[in-house]
C-alpha cells in the first residue's frame, strides 16, 4: 500500500496543512525507519510496561490505532494552497510517495511506532506479510515550521500533561535541526555522530534542544519538579509560540526568536576562535544565554534593549579582544571559585551565566562584561 492521501485541512490558527492519509505498517515503517535512534534524548521507550504489552499483543490480534502524527518536508508538485483549494487528492499522494524517512519525523505516537517494530520482530516469518499489510492512519503536517508544530503540541498536551515540556521539546528536535538549517557555519552534531566539538559553530542536537527549551521558558535550570511551577512554566511557553505562529495576535517583531538567537551564538562562537571552544561548549553558559534572552524577551519593558545590547557585544569581539570583551577570564575565574561542598556546581555555573546577561541586556550592553559577570556571581 502506498500512502494515500483521504483528505487535507488547513489550520487557521498555525496557517499550516494537514493531511491525513492511509498506508499499510509496511511503509509506515520504512517511513519513520531511525526514528528510535533518536530516543536517548527524547522520551524512553516503554518496553517493559503491561499496557504496551497488551498493545503488542493486540497488534498481532489485528487492533486499529489511533492516527500517529508526523511532521513531512515534502516537495509539491502544486502550491499546497491550490491542492487544498482544489481537494486534489491524487496529487497530494502522487507527491508524497516521494517522501523519505529523512523528510518524516514522528510528532505523536512514537511509543505506538515502537511497539508496531517490537511486534513485527516478535512474530514469525509466516505471519509478517499480513501484518505488514495492515492500514494504519496518519496525520502528516506538511512542511509545518518548528515552531508552530511545537506550540501546537505543547497546547494539546497542557490539559493532560503526559510529558513534560522537556520531553515534549525533545521529541521535536529533529524537526528543529531544519528549521536551523539556514544559519551559516552552523554544525549539529546528531545523536548517532561520534564526533566532538573541535571548531567554533559545532553543537550537539541534545545541548540545542536543551537551548531551546531555556530560551522558551526563561529558565536556564530545566530539572523542574514543582509540578506547579511546571505547569506556569509551560503556559509561558505556549504563549511566547503563540507570538511566533503567523497571524497569531500580539506577534513578536521577530517570529524566528531562536533562530535569531543560535545565530548570534555561531557568530561569537567564531569571534572566539579555536582557542576558546569550552566557553560554548559548556552547556551551562548556552542555556544560561538561552534563558536570560528569553526572559528579557518577554520583558515589555527591556524586551527593545535585548538585540541592541547583544549586537553591540558581537560587534565589539569582533573588532576588538574578543576574550576580554567577554570576559572570559572572569567568568572562569569565578566558576572555579564556585564551591561544590555547598552547591551543585552546574546549577550554580547557569544562574551566574543567567544573571551575567541579564544585567548586561538591563544596562542595554554599556556596562562591561567583566562587571557583569561579577554582580551575576553576587547575586546567584
Amino acid at each position: 500500500m502506498t500512502l494515500d492521501a483521504i483528505s487535507i485541512d488547513r489550520d487557521d490558527r498555525l496557517q499550516s496543512y494537514c493531511v491525513t492519509a492511509k498506508c499499510s505498517y509496511e511503509k509506515f515503517l520504512e517511513l519513520t525507519a531511525g526514528a528510535e535512534k533518536n530516543l536517548d534524548i527524547q522520551r524512553a521507550i516503554i518496553k517493559g510496561t503491561k499496557a504496551y504489552a497488551t498493545l503488542r499483543s493486540d497488534l498481532r490480534r489485528g487492533c486499529i490505532l489511533p492516527p500517529i502524527v508526523l511532521a513531512a518536508t515534502c516537495n509539491l508538485s502544486l502550491p499546497i494552497e491550490q491542492l487544498f483549494d482544489t481537494k486534489n487528492l491524487k496529487q497530494i499522494s502522487n507527491d508524497l510517495a516521494n517522501l523519505t524517512s529523512a523528510g518524516v519525523y514522528v510528532i505523536d505516537g512514537l511509543q505506538r511506532t515502537n511497539a508496531i517494530r517490537q511486534t513485527l520482530e516478535s512474530i514469525s516469518d509466516d505471519e509478517k506479510p499480513d501484518f505488514l499489510a495492515r492500514p494504519l492512519r496518519v496525520e502528516l503536517w506538511l512542511n509545518i515550521p518548528f515552531g508552530a508544530i511545537a506550540y501546537r503540541m505543547l497546547l494539546l498536551n497542557a490539559g493532560q500533561r503526559p510529558m513534560s515540556v522537556k520531553h515534549q521539546v525533545e521529541v521535536l528536535s529533529s524537526k528543529l535541526v531544519d528549521d536551523l538549517a539556514g544559519i551559516v557555519n552552523l554544525d549539529i552534531f546528531r545523536t548517532v555522530d561520534t564526533r566532538r566539538r573541535t571548531q567554533p559553530g559545532q553543537f550537539a542536537l541534545a545541548k540545542i534542544a536543551q537551548a531551546f527549551q531555556a530560551w522558551l521558558q526563561g529558565q536556564p535550570n530545566l530539572d523542574l519538579r514543582n509540578t506547579v511551577m511546571e505547569e506556569l512554566l509551560a503556559e509561558s511557553a505556549i504563549e511566547v509560540l503563540g507570538q511566533t505562529v503567523p497571524g497569531g495576535n500580539n506577534q513578536a517583531e521577530n517570529a524566528d526568536g531562536f533562530n535569531r538567537l543560535m545565530s548570534w551564538i555561531v557568530r561569537l562562537d567564531a569571534a572566539l576562535g579555536a582557542d576558546n571552544l569550552t566557553f560554548f561548549g559548556n552547556e551551562t553558559v548556552i542555556l544560561g544565554i538561552a534563558a536570560a534572552v528569553g526572559a528579557m524577551e518577554r520583558n515589555a519593558a527591556l524586551a527593545p534593549r535585548v538585540w541592541p545590547a547583544l549586537n553591540a557585544l558581537l560587534v565589539s569581539a569582533q573588532s576588538g579582544q574578543p576574550p576580554d570583551v567577554v570576559g572570559l577570564r572572569i567568568f572562569e575565574a569565578l566558576r572555579q571559585g564556585i564551591d561544590p561542598s555547598k552547591v551543585n556546581v552546574g546549577v550554580a555555573t547557569r544562574e551566574m551565566v543567567f544573571n551575567t546577561f541579564k544585567e548586561f541586556i538591563r544596562g542595554a550592553g554599556e556596562t562591561p562584561m567583566a562587571d557583569c559577570w561579577r554582580i551575576g556571581a553576587a547575586r546567584d
